[in-house]
């Protein structure tokens, strides 16, 4: 077990945020947080990542939280190039430029590396994005809405890039509301809606329990529930 949610309460004056949001996120595993506008999803990222605290409610962390994060969208300094950003956010870590230089290849943005960011496509910057939060060696990866302003081609990247996050020991949570990339990536689900948990566990053994054959058929079962 890495992180514990414990009936987590987080309400706002103009939305309604997380009610008695209850889970297990483990080690080593790749974790849909999923659900559709307005479900609780970002709220969640942000009590993780100590952004907000929760009303009431417990998070328990297994060791101190060592979190890389990559956020639905960022406003880079647009006279900056990729380089000098990637620049800055190691200097701030202390990672080597070596380690620039890997992350920067990785989501094809080497060739683009000195051009200047406010001349970059939403894709691009999307993917300068998903760049830093591949620097550095924290256990956990969390991505807020990751697949974002990617073309096919790169959301197909994006899928190897967390395989590969994975494969090499690290935990993986990202936040969607395309539940089919859910199911074809994550190990786990954490299901939300209206600011509840409608399923939690192994993608495979909730559909099974639930005799779905897909997140998208059991999420449109849940809500006719309710």
């Amino acid at each position: 077990m890495m992180v514990e949610g414990k009936n987590l309460v987080k309400k706002y004056s103009e939305a309604q945020g997380i009610i008695d949001v209850s889970f297990l996120l483990q080690e080593r595993r790749i974790i849909a947080l999923a659900g559709g506008n307005g479900a609780g999803k970002s709220t969640l990222i942000r009590l993780l990542i100590g952004e907000e605290k929760p009303d009431s409610g417990e998070l328990k962390w297994a060791t101190k939280p060592s979190i890389r994060y990559m956020p639905d969208d960022v406003n880079f300094p647009p006279t900056l190039t990729a380089l000098e950003i990637l620049q800055l956010l190691a200097g701030l870590k202390k990672i080597q430029s070596s380690e620039i230089d890997k992350a920067l290849k990785r989501v094809g943005l080497w060739e683009y590396r000195k051009q200047r960011v406010r001349q970059f496509s939403k894709g691009m910057r999307q993917r300068l994005n998903l760049a830093q939060a591949l620097l550095g060696e924290e256990q956990l990866l969390i991505l807020d809405e990751p697949t974002n302003g990617l073309d096919i081609r790169w959301i197909a990247e994006l899928k190897t890039i967390l395989k590969e996050q994975k494969e090499s020991g690290k935990t993986i949570l990202f936040s969607t509301h395309l539940l089919s990339f859910a199911e074809e990536l994550a190990d786990d689900v954490l299901l939300l809606h209206d600011g509840h948990v409608l399923r939690h566990g192994n993608i495979q053994s909730v559909l099974q329990e639930t005799k779905t054959m897909h997140l998208e058929e059991l999420f449109m079962h849940e809500i006719v529930k309710k």
